[in-house]
């Protein structure tokens, strides 16, 4: 905890730092909006190579105020899909409404991150622990239907979304709205061969280990207008 004193008048505010070392409160509040600004410089993205491909180990973000400025273009490329993609736009329709009316839990912008699997096995509670560690929690079906929204907004074609197998190397874990847990899109390194809209559904068992899947994690971006 800082120790705030009065030194000679309440315009001489000193802050007493855990190190021992005492600097002017004004001075401290400068730096801390400096660093402020510094993290939101790295935390938005320079240029949209870095914002329009989903990779593992970064994030990828997710802008809802883009994806209501296309959503007839969405409808129109759903429906290029044939039964599978009127279906998905139908799934869309209703998490875009959820997240419309829960805006606390579905910011404007939202960042995902895909996790690395560099580990024998994690527990199914364990991966919503690092998601929790990373971010603000483990993505639910919601944000995983924004996702591929932003995907075809960023130029993803309804082939890539909704016929082809997915190029991700594995499965990723989800938290549903209900509390069970989800899986979404298949993974190259187990031979599942699954396209990237393909959501699963199962109970959540916070001990069972799971040797093939990551967790999928979201935190709240920063808006850009």
């Amino acid at each position: 905890m800082l120790n705030v004193f009065v030194k000679k008048s309440v315009e001489e505010l000193h802050v007493q730092l855990s190190d021992g070392r005492i600097m002017p409160l004004e001075d401290l509040v400068k730096d801390y909006e400096r660093l402020l600004k510094e993290k939101a410089i790295i935390s938005e993205p320079t240029d949209n190579k870095a914002i329009t491909k989903l990779k593992v180990g970064e994030w990828f973000r997710i802008d809802r105020e883009v994806i209501n400025k296309n959503k007839e273009e969405i409808r129109r490329k759903c429906n290029e899909a044939e039964d599978v993609g009127k279906n998905c736009w139908k799934r869309f329709a209703k998490s875009n409404k959820i997240a419309n009316e829960n805006p606390e839990q579905y910011p404007i912008v939202i960042e995902t991150y895909i996790f690395e699997h560099n580990w024998e096995y994690k527990t199914q509670q364990e991966m919503r622990d690092m998601c929790e560690e990373i971010g603000e929690g483990m993505c639910d079906e919601v944000i995983c239907d924004l996702e591929l929204q932003m995907r075809l907004c960023n130029g993803e074609s309804v082939n890539d979304l909704f016929k082809k197998y997915d190029e991700l190397p594995r499965v990723r874990v989800i938290k549903l709205r209900n509390g069970e847990s989800g899986s979404f899109g298949g993974g190259t390194d187990n031979d599942i061969d699954c396209p990237p809209f393909l959501l699963g559904f199962d109970f959540f068992y916070p001990y069972s280990k799971d040797y093939k899947y990551v967790p999928y994690a979201f935190r709240r971006g920063l808006s850009q207008h």
